[in-house]
């Protein structure tokens, strides 16, 4: 499907339903710089009176022809809805409540008394900053809808590691790392190389965020573009090509301890922070890896 019919299918049925106060976009496709292409998902807020509508895909049958219709928990504890149309054209509606949205921009009116504000609804702008500050386009709203998101700013307020928390990430990569070690030995190969992706990347990803956005490189969550914003030798230390076969496994797990451990002491040297110490670990694995 061409952008425009994509977007005329999408417009008309949020204004065919009642229920939906405003539809916002938001994503690459709205965002300056021009990321988006031919390959990029249409992103929308979905702001209704009746949120428990859209637990089933089912109230997403209005918008005609689909191949698939999902739905799924994400970031900041909200549903979304992903559409999947002919020519597979994605769009994902994140499903928000009306009424605690019109809480969450009143409040804005006064961003100085945010010292004052119950941690839900702390939490709740700043996810709501996370996703949207980057660009939006009001497709359904007016411009009240306009002036409520106006109040966000452009400053994407990402949340940054405490001490505490990156001892915790470092600790559950080596216990991860060693339950690996033990799958591959054991010959648990299929395990070992989705507990790899699953647990071990994942956990690597969080670090490498953090040290790009402390380097005011534009990192993006889930690893999205990380061509673009990853310095050349990390590009070249996070490719980890894996199979349900020892060796390619013990080579996979061996380089991602290595980038790990890398990455951790560059950011604990980076913040001040006391590294902790899992040389226990890091000799433990060397010898069963070889």
């Amino acid at each position: 499907m061409s952008h425009d019919s994509v977007m005329a299918r999408i417009s008309a049925w949020a204004e065919s339903r009642p229920d939906i106060v405003a539809l916002v976009q938001i994503g690459s496709r709205v965002q300056a710089g021009g990321t988006a292409d031919q390959w990029s998902d249409y992103d929308f807020q979905l702001i209704t009176r009746r949120p428990a509508l859209y637990r089933d895909p089912a109230a997403l049958h209005g918008l005609g022809e689909t191949w698939v219709v999902s739905s799924q928990r994400v970031f900041g504890g909200a549903d979304k809805l992903t559409l999947i149309l002919p020519g597979a054209a994605e769009a994902d509606f994140v499903i928000l409540s009306a009424l605690e949205l019109r809480i969450a921009f009143a409040a804005l009116r006064a961003p100085g008394l945010a010292a004052l504000w119950p941690p839900p609804l702390k939490f709740g702008v700043r996810d709501l900053r996370i996703v949207a500050c980057p660009g939006w386009r009001v497709i359904k709203g007016g411009a009240a809808w306009e002036r409520r998101y106006a109040r966000l700013g452009a400053a994407v307020p990402w949340p940054r590691l405490s001490e505490r928390e990156f001892q915790e990430v470092c600790a559950a990569f080596w216990a991860a790392a060693v339950w690996t070690a033990k799958k591959i030995a054991r010959g648990e190969l299929r395990a070992a190389q989705r507990h790899f992706h699953v647990s071990l990347t994942e956990t690597l990803w969080r670090l490498l965020e953090e040290e790009a956005r402390d380097q005011a490189r534009p990192a993006r969550p889930e690893a999205r573009r990380a061509e673009t914003w990853l310095p050349p030798e990390r590009v070249a230390g996070t490719g980890f090509p894996t199979a349900a076969e020892p060796a390619a496994l013990r080579r996979a797990l061996a380089a991602s301890a290595a980038a790990f451990a890398e990455v951790a002491n560059a950011l604990a040297r980076s913040r001040g922070w006391a590294m902790p110490d899992h040389a226990a670990v890091r000799e433990w694995l060397r010898g069963q890896l070889g």
